[in-house]
């Protein structure tokens, strides 16, 4: 009987496999928007790139990538597949919708499982306050001053001469912010489980530093006037006077802080 199973088992995928099917599919668009106004995006699978340029507009170009043993299931996930897309306030918000399906033994025996991801490159004016949501994916940043929070849980989060504040967190995965200018009275937030955090930020930055992590150390190349209680492991005081806060933490990795 075990036997009759397997070989059932083995001629159904040898059967789904002869079905498989890939599917990809571009959205372009573009998109007239109010500079300073909010970016939002939220995916689940995917890596997510926001550039900015001089235009008062927002181009997104995203993928849609569809894998499954059966070719009618791709197609019918792939149609699925989609993107809420509103205009509050001159902005722009895109949430995508990916459908229900289940990955169970079964769905995979029979070849009905699916992979779904959706990469996205967008382009934001270079004054745009970024609210970006993913789950699966690392997500990029460049160029954009704003108020930003950016939020992933498997993935590296990158920002890199971005200006503004920012609040962004992950799981697991990396965390690299270059902070060309931080707004006034307000505070920058980087918080990780899995990975290092590199901070690069002005000089003159002022602020109140609360670093800490579990495995791993932490340098400053600021100058930091220590107080309170320290350790190998946390690192308390205050930066060009003190400010807004400055809260960096991971569990296993090392927080390294550099002058611009």
């Amino acid at each position: 009987m075990f036997k009759r199973i397997v070989l059932t088992a083995i001629f159904t995928i040898a059967a789904a496999a002869s079905n498989a099917s890939t599917l990809d599919q571009a959205f372009d668009r573009t998109f007239d928007v109010r500079p300073g106004a909010v970016f939002s995006l939220t995916n689940t699978n995917g890596h997510i790139t926001v550039r900015a340029w001089d235009q008062p507009r927002v181009c997104v170009h995203a993928v849609k990538h569809v894998e499954s043993r059966d070719s009618d299931t791709a197609r019918d996930a792939m149609k699925a597949l989609t993107f809420d897309l509103s205009q509050p306030n001159g902005g722009l918000r895109i949430d995508t919708k990916y459908p229900k399906h289940s990955d169970g033994i079964f769905e995979w025996i029979a070849g009905t499982n699916v992979s779904i991801s959706v990469t996205y490159e967008v382009t934001v004016p270079r004054s745009m306050d970024l609210q970006i949501e993913n789950t699966n994916g690392a997500i990029e940043a460049s160029d954009v001053r704003g108020s930003h929070k950016i939020e992933t849980t498997n993935g590296r989060i990158t920002l890199a001469r971005c200006a503004g504040d920012v609040d962004a967190e992950t799981t697991n995965g990396t965390i690299e912010a270059e902070l060309t200018a931080v707004n006034t009275g307000r505070g920058v937030r980087l918080e990780t489980t899995n990975g290092g955090i590199h901070a690069r930020l002005p000089r003159t930055f002022a602020a109140r530093i609360d670093a800490a992590n579990t495995n791993g150390s932490i340098e400053s190349d600021l100058p930091v006037t220590t107080s309170g209680s320290q350790s190998k492991h946390s690192l308390h005081g205050t930066m060009n006077g003190g400010g807004p806060e400055l809260r960096l933490r991971t569990t296993n990795g090392s927080i390294h802080i550099n002058a611009l």
